[in-house]
């Protein structure tokens, strides 16, 4: 072979090797550092700091986030450790996609807003988890700065680590406690690597989420010392995260606040479900100087309904009152709200009981807005406008609208005395006495009610509303549901609302 064919032949390989070296490191690269939208460096999936005598913290305000000193712990034996979301400078939990490896999604995280103050508190249980969080791996917290996940077992959602809430629970009160049944459960099958979603049926999750509460709360606070604003929400919670950011601007962390939307028992406080907020300062006193809390509050969790009415006993136990965010912390979605002059011109913050589906439709409408310019809050005015407005209809078969404001039964001998609209069964006229006969009836009874926007008639039985609910199917059901709504009345609702030009209402109260 000439010479000049072998120095030719011998260039080419070593191109290629060169070339094949470079490629290589830069896989590497990759896969070591993930550069966040807010150019920052960020630790990779998996590595976690150390806690206690071997903390490893980054220093606030710091370009680059320190290596733990200890191992990986694999998620089997990760119990006593957090992992959550993270593309802020100052964490050190990763759980959901960064916004650099998740922008393959139409959008990314530009326009998002500013979350470094806040850390995100989700709960849900291991028998919904797999059905319920991966929708906000990629839409609620997807682009937020810091998030952590509890459940009541250990899991490892291809790369998204869950939290075990419960393994600190004391054995005096787990023993013998029916409510733990579903716990002791969901051990064995992770043990068996069983899948635990069929424990729906029949299990009582309810009992055994309330203790989950004090023992989230504690954790969050070991984990997190320090972040300014605390946002609790569960899986079937809703974040519009922009009229977040506004809201929370309003208040200072520095002082004790509690927000949330109101529930009524033996106190007042914040319903779980829906959202509710606690900062620093409030955070502090009522865990950071009572790291006991587990100890003292977890012996009355049994004889409760519920744990987030426990947040508010601890809460109150230091002096710190409710601060009532409704409607702007709402426990209803797009198909349930109550559309009304109560909330028409006030944004929503979070929604609740939202199925899979209407996270992606919510955060899609969101990316819409942002795509066509619109910088001005999404209140319930838009909601209506997009979600549920293009519904309505006269008449609509097989579907119920919720009404239940009026109810017009057939009266019967075993019927206790009741009021109807203010009046006794007596003292209705023939139109409302002869509404349960039929749907046409029932419409009749809502043209003579001056505040019914909408009716339903099923099982003779006369639903009558004085707001504006679009609701859901009951196709093939075996009994008969029609629903209605007044058009005109509706429309003229709408212009005598206008647009909220006049200014949007921030502020929060009881229902």
């Amino acid at each position: 072979m000439p010479l000049t064919s072998l120095r030719s032949s011998s260039s080419r390989r070593d191109i290629i090797i060169v070339v094949s070296i470079i490629c290589i490191l830069t896989v590497i690269i990759s896969f070591r550092t993930i550069y966040t939208r807010d150019g920052s460096w960020r630790r990779p999936v998996g590595e976690l700091p150390t806690f206690g005598n071997g903390e490893t913290k980054m220093p606030s305000g710091s370009e680059e986030t320190t290596r733990p000193k200890a191992p990986i712990p694999v998620a089997s034996s990760i119990s006593s450790m957090a992992v959550a979301t993270s593309t802020s400078t100052s964490s050190t939990f990763v759980s959901s996609p960064t916004a650099a490896a998740s922008g393959a999604i139409s959008g990314g995280c530009d326009g998002f807003p500013d979350t470094k103050d806040i850390l995100v508190v989700m709960k849900t249980g291991a028998t919904e988890a797999y059905d319920k969080l991966p929708i906000h791996f990629m839409t609620t917290l997807r682009c937020v700065n810091d998030s952590i996940l509890f459940s009541d077992s250990e899991m490892d959602m291809a790369g998204h680590k869950v939290i075990d809430t419960l393994d600190e629970v004391a054995d005096d009160i787990k023993k013998d406690n029916g409510d733990f049944d579903l716990y002791r459960l969901l051990q064995e099958y992770q043990k068996l690597h069983e899948d635990p979603r069929p424990l729906r049926e029949g299990a009582n999750g309810w009992n055994l989420d309330k203790y989950k509460f004090v023992h989230m709360l504690l954790k969050t606070y070991k984990y997190r010392p320090d972040v300014p604003w605390y946002v609790f929400i569960e899986a079937d919670t809703g974040v519009v995260w922009d009229n977040m950011r506004t809201f929370l601007n309003k208040y200072d962390p520095k002082r004790p606040y509690y927000l949330g939307s109101p529930t009524y028992l033996d106190i007042e406080f914040a319903h779980g479900g829906t959202g509710y907020i606690i900062s620093q300062a409030a955070m502090e006193a009522a865990v950071g100087k009572h790291l006991d809390i587990a100890t003292k509050y977890d012996k009355d969790v049994k004889g409760i309904c519920c744990g987030d009415r426990m947040i508010g006993r601890i809460l109150l136990d230091e002096d710190i009152k409710l601060t009532k965010a409704w409607p702007m912390l709402n426990g209803e979605k797009p198909i349930t709200i109550p559309f009304s002059k109560r909330q028409w011109c006030q944004p929503v913050v979070t929604m609740h009981h939202m199925t899979a589906q209407e996270v992606s439709q919510v955060w899609n409408f969101e990316q819409e807005r942002k795509a066509q310019g619109i910088t001005t809050p999404l209140l319930f005015m838009d909601i209506f406008n997009h979600f549920v407005k293009p519904s309505l209809l006269p008449t609509r078969i097989d579907w119920t609208n919720l009404s239940d404001n009026v109810i017009y039964p057939p009266p019967t001998s075993e019927d206790p005395p009741r009021t109807y609209n203010g009046l006794t069964w007596a003292e209705l006229g023939p139109v409302e006495r002869s509404s349960p006969e039929s749907a046409d009836n029932c419409k009749k009874a809502c043209d003579a009610d001056d505040n019914c926007f909408q009716w339903q008639h099923h099982d003779q039985e006369c639903a009558l509303h004085h707001s504006i609910r679009i609701g859901e199917s009951k196709r093939g059901m075996q009994s008969s549901w029609v629903s209605g709504w007044k058009m005109d009345k509706i429309e003229k609702f709408q212009a005598e609302m206008g647009e909220c030009k006049s200014g949007v209402d921030w502020a929060g109260w009881g229902r």
